[in-house]
């Protein structure tokens, strides 16, 4: 658990990293700044819009005629092929696969759901095992289920739908863990760390606000041993204890957003956590190489995306600018 004044562990450049981070050197110019987001805020015609794309690395995705209602699904591609393509140039696939994996957890999801299909492109995992897992052959789970594939033998199948999101999201925190083992890096390790505490925290609160019994799904989440104590004490505690519980930089982001409208605050929350790693990553982005480096590129590039989605979807369906502004990742610059 992450104590007061914490101190990012140094990051050491590493040789056989160095094309890789050449090529992410020249890329990190098209990276946009949060005056983009802001100057699309403030257009009043959407068609407007994609002139200003010019020089971004979304630009070769948006054909003139391309229809708005595709512009999530293109800007996902978008960041897929990016992430698969440095992948391809690293020594290890670990800094990549950190976010690739989240596709596979998602067309498990709609697996579960019944939805037939691949409704998004393998990541960590061969294809072949999702095609199969899609078309119901739940044997071939990866290992972060479980034996059966939990220890207390629940198979997916026996799960029920309403807490499906919660079991499915467990394993898939299991598996980043697992994957971000891999890879001698400290600044990852404590990304990632915090990223599956945040969802723990998360994950309880929705239970809570369902006016359901955490203590009865907490055995469904996952978090490093130090941290699954802690979880084990929120399920326990009133949320007014908890940023006490929690401590830390993390207890402190949870005190602040205790102050947000009731309805707000978990969301609120989860933006907090992403843009805390968001900052912790910006010193990698001075190293010459690392996979610290590719890592904190892939970080800004997710978060470029989630946003182009965000002020674009939002502008589409009319929302106040104010509003988009409000909910947009960190930007650097």
């Amino acid at each position: 658990m992450r104590s007061k004044g914490y101190i990012p562990p140094p990051i050491r450049n590493r040789t056989e990293w160095g094309f890789v981070c050449g090529r992410i050197s020249a890329l990190e110019g098209r990276l946009l700044t949060r005056d983009f987001y802001r100057s699309i805020l403030e257009m009043r015609h959407t068609d407007d819009i994609f002139q200003h794309f010019q020089g971004s690395l979304i630009e070769d995705y948006l054909d003139p005629g391309i229809p708005w209602e595709d512009f999530s699904a293109v800007a996902d591609e978008c960041f897929h092929d990016m992430t698969m393509s440095i992948r391809n140039e690293s020594p290890s696939p670990v800094p990549a696969d950190l976010f690739l994996l989240k596709n596979d957890y998602l067309n498990i999801k709609s697996a579960h759901a019944g939805i037939s299909g691949t409704p998004f492109p393998a990541g960590v995992m061969p294809t072949e095992t999702v095609e199969a897992i899609m078309d119901g052959y739940f044997s071939e789970l990866p290992s972060s289920f479980g034996p059966k594939p939990t220890d207390a033998g629940i198979d997916l199948d026996d799960i029920d739908p309403s807490i499906s999101d919660v079991f499915i999201d467990g394993a898939y925190m299991r598996h980043l863990y697992e994957i971000s083992e891999k890879i001698d890096s400290p600044m990852i390790h404590d990304c990632i760390d915090i990223r599956i505490l945040g969802y723990a925290i998360t994950s309880l609160w929705r239970i809570l606000r369902q006016e359901r019994d955490p203590r009865q799904l907490v055995e469904f989440l996952f978090a490093p041993e130090d941290d699954m104590r802690v979880i084990l004490d929120l399920a326990e505690s009133d949320p007014a204890e908890w940023p006490v519980i929690v401590g830390g930089e993390i207890g402190d982001l949870l005190a602040r957003t205790m102050q947000a409208a009731y309805d707000e605050q978990i969301s609120t929350f989860e933006l907090k956590v992403i843009n805390f790693i968001l900052h912790m990553v910006m010193q990698a982005r001075k190293e010459t190489s690392g996979p610290e480096r590719v890592f904190a590129f892939l970080s800004a590039v997710e978060a470029e995306i989630q946003n182009l989605k965000l002020v674009v979807v939002g502008k589409i369906n009319r929302i106040e600018p104010d509003i988009l502004d409000q909910r947009l990742r960190y930007i650097h610059g």
